[in-house]
C-alpha cells in the first residue's frame, strides 16, 4: 500500500522534543527519516531506570527512523552531511539561533547544495526579535504566550500541563503543518524554503478563541472566570463520590437541557449563561449532587441521556478504554528482543494512504555504516572516517 510521503527523505537534527514528534508524523506516513546523532549520543533516561535499548523500543517519537552518528564539528563529518543533503527533501533542526550558522549547516549554506530542500528550524522565540537568544522550555514558552494564565483554579496558582502545549502542539504539530505546506508549495515552484517555527508563536496560535474575545472587548480572560476555564456550570469538572472527577461539556442549549433533566433540575434550564448568585447556586448544587455517585456511575447514567460527559481518566484507564483500543491508539510493534511492545498509535486516519509503524526506534548510530555504504563510501573510507572521529 502506498504511503502519503513515500520517497521523501528527512534529515532529523532535532535531537529530542519537539522535532522528533514532528518527524514521527513524517515517518509514520512513509518518509525516510534519518536521525543525525552527535558523538556520545544516548537515549538513556536515568530517572526512569530504562536503558537505551528498552527506551528505543517503546519511545514512539523515534519509530520508523534510522540513526547515524556524525561529528558536525569535524570537516569530514560535515562533508558526509553535505552528501546526505544532496538528496534530502526536508531538514528539521532545533538548535538555538546562530548555532547552525557556526557549524556551516544553515539554510543559506544548504540551499546552495540543494535548492529544493525544506529547512525547518524550531526555536523558543523564533529566528528574530528581542527574545531570539533567550533560552527556555515548554513552561517558559507557555507562560510567555499567556496560556498558563488560563490553566488552574479560580483564584489559585496556574498549573503546568506536562509539555503538551509548547513542545507537542505549539512546536511539533506546527512544524509538521509547516513542512507539509512547504512540500505542497514546492510542487508548484520547484523550490524549497525556510520554515521558522517558534514554540511561543505556536502556543499563541492555540489561543485563537481567547484572543478573539480579548481583542474586541479589552477584557483579559482569567483562569476559572471564563466559559472555557471553569466558570460555567455547564462546562466544568466535578468531583465524584469515589474521589475521582467527571467532565461536563453541555455547551449547546439542548445538551444543557438534557443534563438538567437528568439531574432533576429542569428549573435550571433558563439559566445556562447566568452569572452572580444564580450561577453560584447552580455550581453549588452540581458539586453536591455529583458527590452522590461514583465517576463511572455518573458516566454510565449521563452518556445515555444525550449529554456531553466523560470520565477524567488516568493513562492506565485511557489505554484500556474500548474506544481507544477500537481506534488503534494503542499500537503493538514487533521488537527482536522485547517481542510485542506497546506504543501510542497513529492519530491521523487516511483511507487511501494510511500511516504505518514499520520499526521501533534505533539506537544512536545503529545505521551509520549502512547509510555511508549507500552514499558510495567504501568500508576502508568508513574506517578512516571513524579513526578521524568524524562518525560514530
Amino acid at each position: 500500500m502506498m504511503s502519503a510521503l513515500e520517497g521523501r527523505r528527512v534529515l532529523d537534527l532535532s535531537r529530542g522534543y519537539p522535532g522528533s514528534y514532528c518527524t514521527m508524523f513524517l515517518g509514520d506516513f512513509g518518509a525516510e527519516v534519518l536521525k543525525i546523532d552527535p558523538p556520545g549520543a544516548t537515549l538513556r533516561l536515568p530517572f526512569l531506570g530504562i536503558d537505551d535499548e528498552k527506551w528505543a523500543a517503546y519511545y514512539a517519537q523515534e519509530r520508523n527512523k534510522r540513526s547515524i552518528i556524525l561529528n558536525m564539528k569535524a570537516e569530514e563529518g560535515r562533508q558526509v552531511f553535505y552528501k546526505l543533503v544532496e538528496s534530502a527533501d526536508v531538514l528539521v533542526e532545533g538548535f538555538r539561533p546562530g548555532v547552525v550558522k557556526q557549524l556551516g549547516i544553515d539554510y543559506e549554506a544548504l540551499k546552495g547544495i540543494n535548492p529544493r530542500i525544506i529547512y525547518c528550524s524550531l526555536t523558543g522565540y523564533g529566528q528574530s526579535g528581542p527574545y531570539r537568544d533567550l533560552p527556555g522550555h515548554d513552561m517558559n514558552y507557555s507562560a510567555m504566550a499567556g496560556a498558563l494564565s488560563l490553566i488552574g483554579e479560580r483564584g489559585g496558582r496556574p498549573f503546568l500541563v506536562s509539555n503538551l502545549l509548547a513542545d507537542q502542539a505549539g512546536a511539533g504539530l506546527h512544524a509538521t503543518i509547516g513542512i507539509l505546506l512547504a512540500l505542497l508549495a514546492r510542487e508548484r515552484t520547484g523550490r524549497g524554503q525556510f520554515v521558522d517555527i517558534a514554540f511561543t508563536d505556536g502556543v499563541i496560535s492555540l489561543l485563537t478563541f481567547e484572543a478573539s474575545t480579548y481583542f474586541p472587548t479589552g477584557i483579559v480572560p482569567k483562569r476559572g472566570e471564563t466559559f472555557t476555564t471553569g466558570a460555567a456550570p455547564s462546562a466544568n469538572l466535578y468531583e465524584t463520590k469515589d474521589g475521582e472527577y467527571i467532565s461536563i461539556g453541555c455547551i449547546e442549549p439542548h445538551f444543557w437541557q438534557n443534563l438538567c433533566r437528568a439531574l432533576g433540575r429542569e428549573d435550571f434550564i433558563p439559566y445556562q449563561f447566568s452569572a452572580g448568585e444564580k450561577r453560584e447556586e447552580i455550581l453549588s448544587f452540581f458539586r453536591e449532587i455529583f458527590l452522590t455517585k461514583t465517576r463511572d456511575e455518573w458516566f454510565e447514567l449521563l452518556k445515555e441521556k444525550e449529554t456531553c460527559v466523560a470520565p477524567v481518566y488516568n493513562l492506565e484507564e485511557t489505554f484500556s478504554n474500548p474506544q481507544v483500543l477500537h481506534r488503534q491508539m494503542v499500537a503493538e510493534v514487533d521488537h527482536p528482543k522485547f517481542g510485542k511492545v506497546k506504543q501510542v498509535g497513529i492519530a491521523i486516519k487516511l483511507s487511501e494512504t494510511p500511516g504505518q509503524i514499520k520499526s521501533t526506534g534505533p539506537l544512536p548510530g545503529e545505521h551509520t555504516e549502512e547509510v555511508l555504504l549507500s552514499l558510495g563510501y567504501t568500508r576502508g573510507a568508513i574506517e578512516r572516517l571513524r579513526k578521524a572521529e568524524a562518525i560514530g
